[in-house]
């Protein structure tokens, strides 16, 4: 049987990593040795969440009743950092072997590196729940102040006495994107997700592949936060300064 060459990968960081851990940190497994980039380095903890499942992993078959294959993320057990880490197998030369049923084109494009690339990010302790951001984001997108149509949704917990606003993540590794077989989905160079709606099907498969419900259906399209193309308006209008960009490479600016 021969033994996989893996590479574990940092996809997103969903809270906060004191080592810092970042999206596209990684390591390899090659035969029994352990590689890492030069310079680089992996926190210990989230390596050994992994480390058990990676012999298997190498030796995985593709018989169908075989679960490990089907296996590629796991999370660092740390709750405070959340970091998410992708497996792939990868050839000698270092390229990724595309999974069964995935897409080459939309794979590579999900992963591609945006150096300027932005996410937007909330602080409930901030936000009053006005609605101002759902307002002039339906606005801003469909000229129509319809608020249950705007792409940002404030969520309000009545018994912690919080509001929330919801969007998308603009993830570093953006599973919608892989998740479209038509290429209808795209990135801005500021992070935000793009959407063809002349290539968009409706088929669904990247609202469902969203882990956050961000990508909605909306007249049968697919339908999300672009960041406005870098200069969000909800950021603008928020009275509170609740939401800002961080950088998708860190803690933020």
């Amino acid at each position: 049987m021969a033994i996989k060459n893996l590479r574990v990968t940092v996809e997103e960081v969903r809270g906060f990593c004191d080592m810092p851990m970042r999206p596209g940190d990684y390591f390899e497994l090659r035969s029994g040795a352990l590689v890492f980039p030069q310079g680089g380095r992996f926190c210990m903890w989230a390596m050994q969440s992994v480390m058990p499942f990676l012999p298997a992993r190498q030796r995985a078959t593709d018989d169908p009743n075989d679960w490990v294959p089907r296996v590629e993320r796991f999370i660092c057990p740390d709750p405070d950092g959340g970091v998410v880490m992708k497996i792939e197998v990868i050839d000698d030369d270092g390229s990724v072997t595309a999974a069964p049923g995935t897409s080459a084109l939309s794979s590579a494009k999900a992963a591609v590196p945006l150096a300027n690339a932005k996410r937007l990010v909330a602080d409930p302790l901030k936000c009053t729940g006005c609605r101002a951001c759902e307002l002039v984001c339906s606005y801003t997108h469909f000229k129509e102040y319809l608020p249950h149509q705007a792409h940002i949704q404030i969520v309000t917990d009545d018994e912690a006495c919080t509001d929330t606003p919801m969007t998308c993540h603009q993830c570093g590794h953006a599973k919608c994107l892989a998740a479209c077989q038509f290429g209808a989905i795209s990135r801005h160079e500021s992070g935000g997700i793009l959407i063809d709606t002349q290539a968009c099907t409706g088929c669904g498969a990247c609202a469902a592949a969203c882990p956050f419900t961000a990508m909605k259906l909306r007249n049968g399209k697919a339908s999300v936060c672009d960041l406005c193309l870098g200069k969000p308006a909800c950021i603008e209008r928020c009275p509170t300064g609740a939401l800002s960009l961080r950088s998708l490479k860190g803690k933020g600016e």
